[in-house]
């Protein structure tokens, strides 16, 4: 697939991901309004022209063009040009149903929901990440003694009693089925002597791997052994399930006998579906293709755990971005050239993430695409509550203050604050943007 295709997908992957998640976030506001009494004119899906537009019997419902958020429009706009054309000090004179005529409290609840269901979503898809079930490579126990390739290890340990292409069976009394076992049950260890029992042409032996101490641990010289199989390769000439025979004409067993070659012009010999296949490559250190190993799933925690990491992973979540809002704020240009981007980039991130995701295996696409929608959907739960006049958050503020003080806003002081709140949000929007432009200027000068 062409290179600009698969990058426009991207970016329509990224952009409906985010539309998702303001659509649940004005989603909010609509169903906080409905429940509280408030009328909502229009609830748009979408942005853009429109594609289909009906009503229901008190909300007009639009769907447009552009796959990106929507917006929920409370009744009241009459109200405001009633009270302005009249000189009026309130709104008490507005009709029932509209935004105006509510209580502050009312105000804040609608206001808070949109925030809220963000949070609440990204509870959710964690939990759900939690649930999903995860592929990982594991290999087999077998193990390669660094001594048979001094030049690569540079190491001097020796062993006695064990031999490279031995299978461990335990490692101090804990029994191994992986070399991922192994290797934790190793570096666990911690001794000088350390008794291992490993099968060896058939036989089942006992043996003893000697450590040298490094610092606080210790180091026995065993890596692991791994056979020359190709697993994955964008390369045409390499293809899943190769074994690399000889190098050079120098027999490969495992792996660390091919590396043995690295660097130099390598004539390679395949196995392929019976038959040997001549391959050359250039010098290089660099292969292009991966190791098979085996895909094994990862045990999923109980329900308990599942919440606990939920709940865990949104509260992180939440704090980075507060950090990040503070960073912007102190204008650590550093901290936001490293960790803000805008819309553009932010969609491309999550298309990129996903679909690479998804050519590993389905599931792994699914887990990254909902995992970036959770952090998408806390960072606009605490963006929306930074108290800007046109935000949720400065929404609120306004409403406690009418609250505490129990004085109305006006209709002109409303006006004048939305008008503020619409400069602030257009110079946020520029600037996000314009981040997006500088990115992509250093990236393709």
């Amino acid at each position: 697939m062409p290179g600009i295709i698969v990058r426009l997908l991207q970016f329509i992957i990224g952009f409906i991901g985010i539309g998702f998640v303001v659509f649940i976030h004005e989603l909010g506001h609509f169903l906080a309004a409905r429940a509280l009494g408030v009328q909502v004119e229009t609830f748009g899906i979408g942005m853009g022209p429109a594609i289909h537009t009906w009503h229901g019997r008190k909300t007009k419902y639009r769907l447009s063009l552009i796959p990106f958020g929507g917006y929920c429009q409370m009744e009241g706009s009459i109200d405001l040009v009633k009270a302005l054309r009249d000189d009026e000090r309130s709104f008490s004179k507005g009709e029932a149903g509209s935004y105006f005529t509510t209580t502050p409290l009312v105000r804040i609840i609608i206001f808070t929901c949109g925030p809220l269901v963000n949070f609440i979503l990204a509870l959710l898809l964690f939990f759900i990440v939690s649930q999903v079930p995860v592929m990982t490579v594991v290999h087999e126990p077998r193990i390669v003694l660094v001594e048979d390739h001094p030049a690569l290890f540079g190491s001097t340990i020796t062993q006695d009693e064990l031999q490279s292409g031995d299978r461990l069976l335990a490692v101090d009394g804990q029994p191994v089925t992986t070399w991922e076992e192994a290797e934790s049950a190793i570096a666990g260890a911690g001794k000088a002597a350390l008794p291992m029992r490993v099968e060896r042409d058939g036989d089942i032996l006992d043996v003893v791997a000697q450590g040298v101490q490094d610092g606080s641990s210790w180091r026995y010289g065993i890596s692991m052994w791994q056979d020359p199989v190709i697993g994955r390769s964008d390369d045409p000439r390499f293809r899943e399930g190769d074994r690399i025979l000889a190098v050079n004409g120098r027999q490969v067993d495992e792996i660390y006998d091919f590396y043995e070659e690295a660097g130099t012009d390598m004539e390679i010999v395949l196995l392929r579906y019976g038959e040997e296949v001549d391959v050359r490559l250039d010098p290089t250190t660099s292969f292009p293709f991966a190791w098979q190993g085996l895909l094994v799933p990862v045990e999923r925690g109980g329900l308990f755990k599942s919440m606990a990491y939920a709940l865990s992973r949104t509260v992180d979540a939440v704090s980075d971005t507060i950090g990040v809002i503070l960073n912007m704020v102190n204008l650590d240009m550093e901290a936001i050239r490293n960790e803000v981007t805008g819309p553009t980039r932010a969609a491309q991130a999550i298309g990129s993430i996903t679909t690479t995701a998804f050519h590993e295996d389905t599931l792994s696409g699914l887990r990254a695409m909902l995992y970036l929608l959770a952090l998408v959907s806390i960072s606009l739960c605490v963006a929306n509550l930074i108290p800007i006049p046109t935000f949720d958050g400065g929404q609120i503020v306004i409403n406690i203050w009418q609250l505490v003080t129990r004085r109305e806003l006006g209709p002109r002081s409303y006006v004048v604050f939305q008008i503020a709140g619409i400069v602030c949000t257009v110079v946020i929007l520029v600037a996000m943007y314009s981040l997006d432009v500088l990115h992509y200027i250093r990236l393709w000068s």
